[in-house]
């Protein structure tokens, strides 16, 4: 997908992300006054967390409706058959990992089952006549096209000897936000293909009309095809300024598996996506979001409502008016993220080390003379590994460990206390007692593997280019400083910070969804990353606790 339509979708969440600053104000509002918040309040929260934009994809059996879903989501999960789908509408949401749900009909029933196992619950071979009772199904994705609220929805094939197939389709019209008409270049526009086109006409929902399988036809053939169905239009009609794609849903999706940017041109695709997506973003925004402020309006013009809030609200519904974005456009267009990167694997690295070297001390200083020693010498461990040492080591353990420290403090104090120093004096000797990171044996092993670490970062970004290194791990602000300042190829620091970048936009984004659907007790809705969003983010912008040491001092290499 381009990369200003990416962004165009983020500043359409910031926008409403904004709208539930304003609300949560007004909330505020209510709670200091002491009255009872209006029920409008809480329906507001419901609207902005459940939003959602139903793209609804329809034509006749074996057209290649999935297919073109899977090549626009660039994934071969959603099952493709020849049979006739049964009667169940399928809906295609967004999850941070592939899977399935059944809901029943007649009941609030639900079963979560791999997508691979789909196909015997809404296909006419696993579910004849659809005696299973299968109301929808609901299948979860990954994808980035559909993380901002965006739902396909695959209805059953027109034309089939299933009578119920053609009426779950015409039943579901008045649900679509937009349809997506899929033809075919073999026989453009059937019959039950033409009487849909004028149904959608009429409910005034917008239209996409698809000729899929072009690969199977010459260019003469494909042009012909195309001007057939805009003949149709025009009878229907329409006044001909409807774009008909021609497309190869196998060639586009083959493509963006490879990586071939020149066969996924040729597979027309593109073209297609970025119609979809300027459509969602225009009618979205003078539609959905203004919609929203103008429900809200009435709120915040209430008596003892603050201005300030009224005059925030004026302002961001001018904003929308006028179609203004709310993200700057990055210089570069970063490759994807994973919807879960693992976390920083140069804290996993350390955390590991250091778990390994307090094991290691644990049965050192429980029976080694000079090794208690040296850590009465040392001061002890600093306070991050104090901690550390005495969650991970037996009780027995611990108090032999400390108590040559405490006698050797004891002794400085002692020493200290007959010199008689000045109060400033007093005071610095005694923090002097306090063990650091160049004293610390847990912080020289700490550090040592950093370093490690970093170095097989550079070498790794030498042999393979930077985006190796977030496609394996959501790097904390701490080391992604270390790193780059360990790369010498400004190219590769610029990617880095670029990608850094991205992982933390959409972090917020995923603490602002989160947040929101808190508010609006959506809980139902939210995926693993927006639950784990505040986690998440607290791990990326400091290391985490069981990788942190202290500086040692300069010239110091323990």
């Amino acid at each position: 997908m381009p990369r200003e339509s990416c962004l165009d979708l983020a500043a359409y969440d910031a926008l409403k992300f904004e709208l539930a600053t304003l609300l949560r104000g007004l909330r505020r509002h209510y709670a200091h006054s002491g009255v009872a918040e209006p029920e409008a309040l809480r329906d507001l929260f419901a609207r902005l967390a459940g939003d959602r934009f139903n793209l609804t994809v329809v034509g006749r059996f074996s057209r290649g409706k999935t297919s073109l879903m899977n090549a626009i989501l660039g994934t071969d999960l959603l099952p493709v058959g020849v049979l006739p789908i049964t009667s169940v509408i399928t809906m295609v949401s967004y999850g941070s990992e592939p899977k399935a749900v059944l809901h029943y009909q007649g009941s609030s029933l639900f079963m979560d089952i791999p997508i691979a196992e789909l196909a015997e619950h809404i296909t006419e071979r696993g579910n004849p006549g659809n005696r299973r009772g299968i109301r929808a199904a609901e299948i979860q994705v990954p994808a980035e096209f559909l993380r901002r609220g965006f739902t396909f929805v695959d209805t059953p094939g027109l034309g089939s000897a299933i009578r119920a197939n053609t009426q779950t389709t015409e039943g579901f019209l008045p649900e679509a936000d937009a349809l997506i008409l899929v033809s075919g270049h073999d026989s453009p526009l059937s019959v039950e293909e033409a009487a849909i086109l004028t149904a959608a006409r009429a409910t005034g929902r917008a239209l996409f009309v698809v000729l899929n399988k072009q690969d199977l036809v010459d260019a003469p053939a494909r042009a012909a095809a195309a001007a057939h169905v805009v003949t149709a239009l025009r009878e229907a009609g329409d006044a001909g300024t409807m774009t008909v794609f021609s497309v190869s849903a196998r060639d586009g999706l083959l493509a963006k598996q490879m990586n071939d940017a020149a066969r996924l041109a040729e597979s027309g695709l593109p073209a297609l996506e970025q119609a979809l997506v300027a459509f969602l973003l225009r009618e979205r925004r003078t539609r959905f979001l203004a919609g929203t402020c103008a429900r809200m309006t009435p709120l915040f013009a209430a008596p003892g409502v603050p201005p300030e809030l009224a005059q925030r609200l004026a302002e961001i519904s001018a904003r929308i008016a006028a179609g203004e974005g709310a993200i700057p456009a990055p210089a570069a267009d970063p490759a994807p993220l994973a919807p879960l990167l693992p976390g920083c694997e140069v804290c996993r690295a350390i955390a590991d080390a250091v778990f390994d070297a307090i094991a290691s001390l644990q049965a050192e200083l429980s029976a080694d003379r000079a090794a208690q020693e040296d850590l009465a010498r040392r001061g002890g461990f600093c306070r991050v590994h104090a901690e550390q040492f005495r969650k991970i080591a037996a009780t027995r353990e611990a108090a032999t460990a400390f108590a040559p420290v405490l006698r050797a403090q004891a002794m400085a104090l002692h020493r200290l206390a007959a010199s008689n120093p000045p109060p400033a004096l007093a005071a610095d000797s005694v923090a002097d007692l306090l063990p650091n990171g160049a004293s610390c044996p847990v912080c020289a092993v700490a550090r040592q593997r950093e370093a490690t670490q970093i170095s097989a970062l550079v070498a790794l970004i030498a042999a393979r280019g930077p985006d190796i290194v977030h496609a394996r791990s959501a790097l904390c602000l701490p080391h992604l400083g270390r790193l780059v300042g360990a790369l010498a190829d400004g190219a590769a620091r610029r990617a880095l910070l670029l990608r850094e970048a991205a992982l933390l936009e959409r972090l917020a984004e995923d603490a602002q969804r989160f947040a929101l659907q808190q508010d609006a007790v959506r809980r139902d809705i939210s995926s693993k990353e927006d639950l784990a969003a505040a986690e998440r983010s607290a791990r990326v912008l400091l290391d985490h606790p069981a990788a942190q040491h202290e500086p040692g001092k300069a010239g110091t290499g323990s």
